[in-house]
């Protein structure tokens, strides 16, 4: 059975602290409540439980000219303060087309949760974003994978990762990270995240 949300991060957040302390420190505290519904009203969607019990816990990591934290989610990517998801999804929302095979007004949309697109869907809400510009993000769609993380790669457009939700994300993070702990074998053939000298948490 998945453990909630809550519990995982705390999982996550007692690990970092022992074995990454350095992006431990740069997690911000929880979201005001005020920017979660800034940005819902901006999507005119509802966003899963789990994202909002997620945010409700941290606030991202400052992910402009801060070098510091690491790479909290794999591959390599950093979570997103509210506000700077907001400013993602606006920046998608009015430089990037949308699927015209897909996306009507009024967030109707013609395809379900978990289908590839191109180039931008606008049910999809950044969480993480790497170096290279590129962002996961929840699908809002209706459908069996509604909350489902896709990847948004510039001049790629949109497709599904492995990870059916939010909590999903954060079961695979904790689950790793407590075998790195524990030099345990992972399942899969998937490796372990690695520390380097400054603490730092980075993902092979």
């Amino acid at each position: 059975m998945t453990a909630p949300v809550n519990q995982l991060w705390q999982q996550i957040l007692d690990l970092l602290q022992e074995h990454a302390p350095a992006t431990a420190r740069e997690i911000r505290p929880p979201a005001p409540a005020d920017d979660l519904l800034s940005l819902q009203d901006i999507v005119g969607l509802p966003l899963p439980e789990d994202l909002v019990a997620w945010w409700a816990l941290m606030d991202g990591i400052v992910d402009r000219h801060d070098q510091r934290a690491g790479k909290l989610v794999p591959d390599a990517f950093v979570p997103l303060a509210v506000t700077r998801a907001r400013e993602e999804y606006e920046r998608l929302f009015e430089s990037t087309a949308t699927d015209p095979t897909c996306c009507g007004p009024d967030q109707v949309h013609q395809h379900p949760a978990g289908d590839d697109g191109n180039p931008f869907c606008s049910a999809l809400v950044p969480i993480c974003r790497d170096t290279t510009g590129a962002t996961l993000c929840v699908d809002l769609r209706s459908g069996d994978n509604h909350g489902m993380i896709m990847t948004v790669a510039p001049g790629d457009g949109f497709s599904p990762t492995h990870w059916g939700s939010v909590t999903e994300m954060l079961t695979e993070i904790a689950e790793r990270l407590e075998a790195y702990a524990h030099q345990a074998e992972l399942p899969y053939g998937e490796q372990h995240p690695a520390v380097n000298d400054e603490g730092m948490l980075q993902w092979p």
